[in-house]
């Protein structure tokens, strides 16, 4: 009685460590139905380090953009180049490269493009051809520069630069955003015009022409922004700029700021610059492309610029 039931106990475990001889060939059905799956995971990783790899590629070049104009002037820029063909390139039109007084629309050093690529945009014109590279241009050139070995799509991409500048207001205990630059891009509409209520003046030359559909100065101009209809350039309005600056520097510590810190508390300047590139997925698998084979990754630093920070003499009731 012992032996039958041993070895019936003996067949029971057997079957279920899978010894028995009606598993041959488990292996490769489990193999077959593992494959697609681990081949699906390992291409999915291949998007998502070749997605991870564009991504902090994009993201050193606002880094270095924002290196580049946190120690430039953005106030010597002269007011309407934003609105020039001329400005939206990386023209070196100097007399050592024999182009000087010519037209070109580069996006590369010695590239020499006749033709501009962007759209036509209301308001805008061929203007002037200038002697290297003046603020705007050079901070969205130096992107261009930095975004190597990627390549930049002048009809999809776009590289957006704005200016802000900044002062504490003691009476109402917030930072408030005194001026957008470029001053003739600064606004969809006039309903996100930076707070200039407590100007005793403007200078005639940095006066706002109100609403433009453009926020900043933008590379190519392909870039329609998500929070105003027919708006071009930056994702930022002048309203979030103020209220992250808010947040960061009076209510960071999640508590009222304290009177020490309101008498540290004073004006300043910072460079935003922003690039818009279209991600388009590296093997193309159809399982991936259902999804959406190709969208926007949209990236931006920010960096102090002591040159943008206003003019105290002309603000009222601010610290600085």
């Amino acid at each position: 009685m012992r032996k039958p039931l041993k070895r019936t106990f003996r067949r029971a475990l057997a079957i279920l460590d899978g010894r028995t001889s009606r598993t041959r060939g488990q292996s490769l059905v489990e193999l077959t139905l593992t494959m697609p799956i681990l081949l699906l995971m390992l291409l999915g990783l291949v998007e998502i380090g070749w997605l991870a790899n564009n991504y902090l590629t994009l993201l050193d070049a606002t880094r270095e953009a924002g290196r580049y104009g946190s120690v430039r002037d953005p106030n010597l820029w002269q007011i309407g180049y934003e609105t020039s063909y001329h400005m939206m390139d990386c023209d070196f039109d100097t007399p050592e490269n024999g182009n000087y007084g010519s037209t070109h629309w580069d996006k590369y050093q010695q590239e020499l493009t006749t033709s501009y690529p962007g759209p036509s945009l209301p308001g805008f014109s061929n203007g002037v051809e200038t002697p290297g590279l003046q603020f705007y241009d050079g901070v969205a050139c130096s992107a261009i520069t930095n975004i190597l070995p990627l390549p930049f799509n002048d009809a999809e991409d776009d590289i957006v630069v704005s200016v802000f500048s900044y002062a504490y207001f003691p009476n109402d205990r917030r930072i408030h955003v005194v001026g957008r630059l470029p001053s003739r891009g600064n606004e969809c509409t006039g309903a996100d015009e930076p707070y200039t209520t407590v100007l005793y003046d403007v200078l005639p030359s940095q006066a706002d022409s109100g609403g433009e559909n453009r926020l900043g100065y933008f590379f190519r101009g392909n870039h329609m922004t998500s929070h105003t209809p027919g708006c071009r350039g930056s994702e930022f309005t002048t309203a979030e700029v103020e209220d992250m600056l808010n947040r960061t520097l009076l209510n960071n510590t999640g508590g009222p700021i304290t009177d020490p810190e309101i008498r540290e508390m004073g004006a300043g300047g910072m460079v935003l610059v922003e690039i818009f590139w279209q991600h388009e997925q590296l093997l193309g698998i159809p399982f991936f492309t259902f999804f959406e084979d190709q969208f926007d990754i949209h990236v931006w630093s920010m960096f102090p610029n002591t040159a943008a920070e206003p003019i105290c003499g002309l603000l009222r009731d601010a610290q600085c």
